[in-house]
């Protein structure tokens, strides 16, 4: 039972009887040719009020079991895995490690692989749509064509960037935790090679339409969603609340980021 259940009943308990109480104090203080009835009432009802409120205080301290978030969270790797979100987020993140591992891989088939997993282990038009908010419903069809198009490339280039670092980090799911009847949040850690203190990534994975995908990446305590559209807001506040001037934005960043040559 849920706490906030446990809380309402309990104050039912306690005052439904207060009142049931005072109204036997009232009327005892009005009817003096009903007072024997009454005290005896009143002993009886006193007696019950004091069960009922040792009762009720015990439900409010003793841990009744209820189905939680935190009882339901897994928190070591061979359990996290067990769960179908833990050994979906284990598996994304094994097969980009063997992509950025190989040395021998040329850039355009690393994106292409990068391309690949973003396409098939993540739900970008989810993670896009909420990124600009209420202006995808004013955007034309076309534009959130490009727009989409557009955030996917650019997702591909920033984590294609990130992943081309990588100089031997390991990847390991260490827990779950279940946020809705659709969301589970996968934690995960990357360990360092230098043995310095291992990055926590928490992975909120949305299973819908039978499919798993990841709808937010968060890198200790920082949601990138939440942070992409803080940025894309007040990209689009500066130009009017369209979505014009955002995408033309997102048209210079990708051919900046060409031009440089990252991935």
């Amino acid at each position: 039972m849920p706490k906030r259940y446990r809380e309402a009943i309990h104050f039912l308990f306690v005052s439904g009887s207060l009142f049931i109480y005072i109204a036997i104090r009232f009327l005892r203080t009005c009817m003096s040719s009903v007072v024997l009835i009454l005290c005896i009432l009143e002993f009886f009802m006193f007696r019950l009020l004091s069960l009922i409120l040792i009762a009720a205080f015990a439900v409010g301290a003793s841990p009744l079991p209820a189905y939680s978030a935190e009882a339901a969270a897994t928190r070591s790797h061979e359990k996290a895995i067990q769960v179908p979100q833990g050994k979906f987020v284990q598996e994304l993140g094994d097969k980009a490690i063997k992509i950025v591992a190989d040395k021998q891989m040329g850039s355009e088939k690393r994106s292409a692989e990068f391309t690949k997993i973003l396409g098939e282990d993540f739900d970008l038009k989810t993670i896009g749509r909420f990124v600009i908010g209420r202006t995808w419903n004013m955007a034309t069809p076309q534009q959130q064509a490009e727009y989409l198009d557009l955030f996917k490339a650019l997702v591909l280039r920033a984590y294609g960037s990130r992943m081309s670092l990588y100089t031997g980090e390991g990847f390991e799911v260490i827990g779950t935790r279940p946020e809705s009847e659709l969301d589970t949040t996968v934690i995960s850690q990357i360990t360092h090679p230098d043995g310095s203190q291992p990055t926590q990534i928490d992975w909120r994975v949305r299973e819908k339409d039978g499919k798993m995908g990841v709808v937010d990446v968060i890198v200790e305590g920082v949601s990138l969603s939440i942070t992409q559209k803080q940025e894309y807001a007040s990209v689009i506040q500066n130009n009017g609340g369209q979505i014009d001037g955002l995408l033309q934005t997102m048209r210079d960043q990708l051919k900046t980021r060409t031009a440089d040559g990252k991935q």
